[in-house]
C-alpha cells in the first residue's frame, strides 16, 4: 500500500486540493449525511434490542464498528465489546444475541440484494455482458440460498431437535469439567434466541427496508462528494449505483479492517472506468471514506472511553466507604489481646 501511495502521490496531492476547494454548503450536507448514516444504523439496533435508549444503542453499535473497522480481524473483538456494553445496560443475553444475528443477516442480505437490483435494472437498458450475467446469477443463488437456509433453520422442528440434542451433549461434557457451568442452561438460551428470530422473521420487510436505507446513505454520501468536486453528467445515476454497490459487495470479502486500501482503489478505478477524471474520482472517494470509515472509528473510540469512565464512576459509587482507623481512645482500635492490635498500639505510642 505504501508503494501504491508513493507512486500516486501527485494524483493524491491534486485530489486533496480538490477536497479543500469543495463548497461550504456541500461540506455541511456531507456532515449531515454522515450523521444520518450513523443514526440510522444505531436506530436499527435500538429497534432490535427493544428496551434500551438510543444513546446506549449508539454506543453498542459504534464501539463495535470502531473495533471491526480499526482492528485487523476485529469481528470477535467487536462482538465482545458490544456484549459487554449490552450486559452493562441490563440487556438480556438472548435478546442481544438475537438482535446481533438479525442485524448481521439483514446487512448481508441487503449487501447482496442492492447489487442484484441495480444489475437487473442495468441489463434492461441494453444487452448484458458476461460479467453482468455471472454477477446476477451469483447474487440470485446467494439470496435464494440464504432465504431457504433461514426458513429451514427457524421453522424446522427436526433441525431444532438436532440442535438441542447436540447442545445438551456438548454442554454435559463441559459441565463435567466446570462446576460453574452447571448453573447455566444453554438450551433455554438457544430456544429463546430462536423464538426471537422467528418473531423478527415474520416481519422482515421493515428491517430490510431500514437496513437498505442505511446502506443507501453511504451511496448518497459518495455521490454528493463527487458532485461537490465537479463530477457532472459523465457519471449517470445507474452507472454510479452499479459501481458503488458492486464494489461494496466485492470489498466485503477482503480480509482487511474496513476494506482499507482496497475500497479506495476499487471505487476509484471503477469510477475512472466509468468516465470520471481520476483526480475527481479519488477526491470524492477520500471524502466518502473520511465520513464512513475514519469518522466511525473516531466516534466509536470516544464512546468507548465515555462508557469505561461511566462504568468506573458507577463502580466507585457502589463500593462501601472504607472504615477509618483512629488511633487513641476510639474503640475501633483492635484490643490488646490481639497480636496485630498490640503492635499497632505500640507503634502509636499507646501503653
Amino acid at each position: 500500500m505504501g508503494v501504491a501511495i508513493w507512486s500516486q502521490r501527485d494524483t493524491i496531492g491534486s485530489a486533496l486540493a480538490e477536497m479543500r476547494s469543495m463548497p461550504t454548503a456541500v461540506v455541511g450536507a456531507l456532515i449531515l449525511l454522515g450523521v444520518v448514516e450513523r443514526v440510522s444504523r444505531a436506530d436499527i439496533l435500538r429497534r432490535l434490542l427493544g428496551a434500551t435508549t438510543f444513546a446506549k444503542a449508539l454506543t453498542i453499535h459504534d464501539v463495535g464498528a470502531a473495533a471491526s473497522k480499526g482492528v485487523p480481524l476485529g469481528g470477535p473483538l467487536a462482538t465482545g465489546l458490544r456484549w459487554s456494553i449490552a450486559r452493562d445496560a441490563g440487556i438480556a443475553t438472548d435478546r442481544f444475541a438475537a438482535a446481533l444475528v438479525a442485524y448481521g443477516v439483514a446487512t448481508t442480505f441487503v449487501t447482496w440484494m442492492l447489487p442484484f437490483g441495480v444489475l437487473l435494472a442495468d441489463v434492461t437498458q441494453g444487452p448484458p455482458t458476461n460479467t453482468d450475467v455471472v454477477m446476477l446469477a451469483v447474487c440470485l443463488v446467494v439470496l435464494g440460498g440464504s432465504t431457504v437456509f433461514w426458513l429451514v433453520v427457524l421453522n424446522s422442528e427436526r433441525v431444532t431437535d438436532w440442535a438441542v440434542r447436540s447442545t445438551r451433549r456438548a454442554w454435559s461434557r463441559v459441565s463435567c469439567r466446570m462446576v460453574a457451568a452447571r448453573t447455566h442452561d444453554p438450551v433455554a438460551v438457544f430456544l429463546e434466541i430462536r423464538d426471537s428470530l422467528r418473531g423478527m422473521g415474520r416481519r422482515p420487510v421493515g428491517l430490510l427496508a431500514l437496513t437498505a436505507t442505511a446502506q443507501a446513505c453511504g451511496a448518497v454520501i459518495l455521490l454528493v462528494a463527487l458532485r461537490g468536486v465537479g463530477v457532472g453528467p459523465e457519471l449517470g445515476m445507474l452507472e454510479f449505483a452499479r459501481v458503488y454497490f458492486v464494489v461494496t459487495l466485492l470489498s466485503s470479502f477482503v480480509p482487511v479492517p474496513g476494506g482499507v486500501g482496497v475500497v479506495e482503489a476499487g471505487l476509484t478505478g471503477a469510477l475512472v472506468a466509468a468516465g470520471v477524471d481520476s483526480v475527481m474520482a479519488l477526491a470524492g472517494v477520500l471524502v466518502y471514506r473520511l465520513l464512513t470509515y475514519v469518522a466511525p472509528i473516531a466516534v466509536g473510540s470516544v464512546l468507548y472511553v465515555a462508557w469505561r469512565l461511566e462504568a468506573r464512576r458507577r463502580s466507585a459509587l457502589a463500593q462501601p466507604a472504607c472504615a477509618r482507623l483512629v488511633i487513641g481512645d476510639d474503640t475501633s482500635v483492635p484490643s490488646a489481646s490481639d497480636g496485630w492490635g498490640i503492635g499497632l498500639r505500640d507503634r502509636a505510642g499507646i501503653e
